[in-house]
């Protein structure tokens, strides 16, 4: 396990992030995010041994050198847009806070109207039963064919909730991910398409 992985999730969590919002900044599951905030200490001092208990095995993905920079996300919003040629719709939803950059460069290429979900762990409310809402365009989608894009899919939760709630209110006929790590391939009988997929392989059978 990275030093620098544990040293990021320490960070954010003493910069008071909870364990959702730290799982999607580094790109890993919301499990390994509460496991590194809760013995992230005890790792470091162990010299980063992980356990051999599979369950607590994550694949950390990172590609801040292709986030961080407008050109390469545009290149990575045109192969999408290609993926996108055979598929007719009229808006796209860009699931915050790592799907708006591409879905906003996606709309911007294509012409499309374009709108953002805010998953409910964005939501920061003391009340117990709280959901996501569409924090931009709303109107713009309502009663249309919408794509969903997001970054990274980890185990497919912000991308069920995002196909429930447009479902109310549109059409999703898609869900386009840079990374996928869940495997699924379809939820709610909405198509996971994406550019990327990790897989793990037991080399000791």
């Amino acid at each position: 396990m990275k030093k620098e992985l544990i040293l990021k999730a320490l960070k954010l969590r003493d910069m008071g992030f909870p364990s959702g919002d730290i799982a999607e900044e580094l790109n890993i599951s919301v499990k390994t995010a509460l496991y590194l905030t809760l013995n992230g200490e005890e790792l470091l001092k162990a010299g980063e041994t992980p356990k051999e208990d599979s369950e607590k095995l994550d694949i950390f993905l990172e590609w801040d050198n292709v986030r961080a920079s407008s050109r390469r996300l545009r290149n990575i919003s045109k192969i999408i847009c290609d993926m996108l040629s055979d598929v007719e719709f009229d808006g796209i939803v860009g699931i915050s806070s790592g799907g708006v950059p591409l879905a906003t460069l996606i709309s911007d290429e294509l012409d499309k109207n374009f709108s953002i979900y805010v998953p409910k762990k964005h939501v920061h409310t003391e009340k117990e039963k709280t959901t996501g809402f569409i924090g931009q365009n709303m109107s713009s989608i309502v009663g249309k064919d919408v794509i969903i894009v997001d970054d990274v899919m980890t185990s497919g939760n912000s991308v069920k909730e995002t196909i429930k709630y447009l479902k109310g209110i549109a059409n999703p006929k898609k869900v386009f991910v840079v990374m996928d790590k869940s495997g699924i391939d379809e939820i709610d009988g909405v198509k996971i398409e994406h550019l990327f997929r990790t897989g793990v392989v037991d080399i000791k059978k």
